[in-house]
């Protein structure tokens, strides 16, 4: 055997093997992929948890918002009592009022992390979106300039005194 085969190629195991730096690659990317799914799972039970609790809410108050709309149609197209229109418009502008966090339960755990991550006088900032541009818009147009009152019941509370308000109107317009 020659001395410069035997010393010029790595040894098996050292520092330089190719096989060695191949295992730890290999290592090093499933390490990765389990924090990854780690990851991963964590937040798909969070979301699929949210999602079950928030959706039928967010229906529901869609389904009464366009109910009510539709009754109004129906109303005025029918030549119904003024007053009785004037009831469902005051549904309809209630119904219109409900925000979103009006109806969704309280998210605690997110109310406590802008706390601790409050970095000057407005706080945590969602990053903005059409969405919430129109809402801000709303708000400010629809309070000129003084802060909206949260309303004095929440969630399927509020949803089920809209619903039987609207449930009311409609008895009395005979639809």
């Amino acid at each position: 055997m020659d001395e410069d085969d035997f010393f010029g190629g790595p040894t098996q195991g050292g520092a330089q093997d190719p096989l060695a730096d191949a295992e730890y690659a290999r290592i090093e990317q499933k390490y990765s992929d389990g924090i990854t799914d780690g990851k991963m799972s964590t937040l798909q039970a969070g979301f699929d948890q949210s999602f079950a609790t928030c959706v039928p809410l967010s229906r529901r108050m869609g389904q009464m918002r366009g109910a009510a709309n539709a009754l109004l149609s129906l109303a005025t197209q029918a030549k119904a009592d003024e007053q009785l229109i004037a009831e469902l418009r005051a549904v309809i502008s209630k119904l219109s009022t409900v925000k979103r966090d009006d109806v969704l339960p309280i998210d605690h755990e997110r109310i406590e992390h802008e706390k601790e991550h409050q970095q000057d006088d407005n706080g945590f900032e969602f990053a903005q979106t059409e969405q919430r541009e129109l809402e801000s818009l709303e708000d400010m147009m629809g309070n000129m300039g003084q802060k909206r009152a949260e309303p004095a019941v929440r969630g399927e509370e509020l949803l089920d005194a809209l619903e039987k308000e609207l449930t009311e109107v409609q008895a009395k317009l005979g639809f």
